[in-house]
C-alpha cells in the first residue's frame, strides 16, 4: 500500500510538471528538445517557431543498486513525442511510448522486462544561439520521467522507475547547401528512485551512475521540415539513441 501512494505521487508529479523525459534510460529521444531549434536559428525564415511531432529509439546499459543487490541492467525503448515552441527560445516536451525489453542480472539468473509504459515532461531552454565556429549554442533541459514494467525470471513483480534530471548540450551549427547539421556534446545530472520485489522483499535503490556525458549529432533539413538527431553517453550511464521529428 505505501509502495503504491508513492508511485502515484510520483506520477501526478511527472504530468504535472514541465520537465524533459531522458532520466534512467526512461526516454528514447536522440537529442534535448529544442536541438532543431538550435540547427535553425541561423536561417531567420526556418526558425520560426513550429511545432514538432517526433518517433524515437534508446539502448541504455548501467548498474542499480537495490538495497544490497547489485544489478547490471540494460533496456530498449521506444517513445513518440510533442514538442510546442513557447516564447524566448523555450520548449516545452511531451513524451509518451515503450519500454520494449531488457533485463536485470541478479545472484540468482537473469529478470527479464516485459514490454511496459513510459513517460514524462521536460522544459528546454535555447541560452546562446549559434552563429557558426566563432559562437557555440548551448541548450538546457529540466526533466521528470517514470517507466513501469514487469519483469519475469528470477523475480516476476512489477518495476517502478522515476527520474529527475538537468541536461546541459553545447555545440556548433554548420550550414551545408539548404541543412543543417550540429555536432554537439551533452551532460546529463540525475536522480531518482527504483522500486522492485526480490526474493520475496520489496528492493528500492537508483542507478550506480547519477550523469552521463557523450556527443550527438542533429539534422535539419529546411524545405521538407524534417530533422534527425543521434547521441550516445560514453561516460557514466551508457547509452546510444536516435530520433526523427517533423515540424508543423
Amino acid at each position: 500500500m505505501k509502495r503504491a501512494v508513492v508511485v502515484v505521487a510520483c506520477s501526478v508529479a511527472m504530468l504535472a510538471s514541465p520537465l524533459r523525459a531522458y532520466a534512467c534510460g526512461v526516454s528514447a529521444s536522440g537529442a534535448p528538445a529544442g536541438i532543431c531549434d538550435a540547427s535553425e536559428v541561423l536561417d531567420e525564415k526556418a526558425s520560426a517557431a513550429k511545432n514538432r511531432i517526433g518517433a524515437s529509439y534508446g539502448w541504455t546499459s548501467t548498474i542499480l543498486f537495490l538495497d544490497k543487490l547489485r544489478a547490471p541492467t540494460q533496456r530498449h525503448a521506444a517513445m513518440l513525442s510533442f514538442e510546442h515552441p513557447l516564447k524566448g527560445h523555450w520548449t516545452l516536451e511531451f513524451g509518451a511510448g515503450s519500454l520494449l525489453a531488457g533485463f536485470l542480472e541478479t545472484p540468482t539468473g537473469r529478470a527479464t522486462f516485459q514490454p511496459g509504459v513510459l513517460a514524462g515532461v521536460s522544459l528546454s531552454h535555447l541560452v546562446l544561439a549559434s552563429s557558426g565556429y566563432a559562437k557555440p549554442f548551448i541548450l538546457t533541459s529540466f526533466a521528470l520521467a517514470g517507466v513501469w514494467s514487469r519483469t519475469t525470471g528470477a523475480s516476476s513483480a512489477d518495476y517502478f522507475a522515476f527520474d529527475f534530471s538537468f541536461d546541459v548540450a553545447t555545440g556548433i551549427v554548420l550550414k551545408v547547401g539548404r541543412q543543417a547539421i550540429s555536432p554537439f556534446l551533452a551532460g546529463r545530472v540525475f536522480g531518482g528512485p527504483v522500486f522492485w520485489h526480490y526474493q520475496g522483499q520489496d528492493v528500492t535503490g537508483g542507478d550506480a551512475y547519477h550523469y552521463s556525458l557523450g556527443p550527438g549529432l542533429a539534422f535539419s533539413f529546411e524545405h521538407s521540415r524534417v530533422g534527425l538527431s543521434f547521441g550516445g553517453s560514453v561516460f557514466g550511464e551508457k547509452n546510444a539513441k536516435a530520433g526523427v521529428s517533423l515540424a508543423f
